[in-house]
């Protein structure tokens, strides 16, 4: 039996990349224990701080959870919103519809409040972090 050339080095360059993952070196390389101090001497990638809310602030009334109305009832309407899909709204079969979408309330001077939907089937949003910024600009 006759085999083409394509399905002949395609045999090959199967067999060779499953025979390269087979093995593994219980002794570290040099490059191996580099990389770890690297790795180790730099933190991960930086997170965005979040700055401690002062008790004058009327960021300190607000409290994860609450709704998107008694928040803004409480502590007044946001500069500007922006809203946003999450990846959850790509998932098949994501029934629950819990925080498909956001709404990023910005507060010149003050910071964002983030909300995320409670259900695909209603309108209610509620407060998943408070994010103070004196430094806000607003939109």
């Amino acid at each position: 039996m006759k085999y083409s050339l394509p399905v002949s080095v395609a045999a090959v360059l199967s067999f060779s990349m499953l025979s390269g993952c087979g093995g593994s070196s219980s002794q570290p390389t040099s490059s191996d224990t580099t990389q770890q101090t690297v790795s180790q001497a730099q933190p991960a990638a930086a997170a965005p701080t979040t700055r401690p809310i002062p008790p004058d602030s009327i960021f300190a009334k607000v409290k994860n959870g609450e709704e998107q109305g008694q928040v803004y009832a409480t502590i007044g309407q946001p500069t500007s919103v922006e809203t946003y899909q999450t990846g959850k709204a790509w998932i098949p079969f994501h029934f629950s519809g819990s925080d498909d979408v956001r709404q990023r309330a910005h507060y010149k001077g003050v910071g964002t409040i983030t909300f995320a939907n409670d259900s695909a089937y209603s309108g209610g949003y509620s407060v998943i972090s408070v994010d103070y910024d004196p430094n806000e600009k607003g939109y």
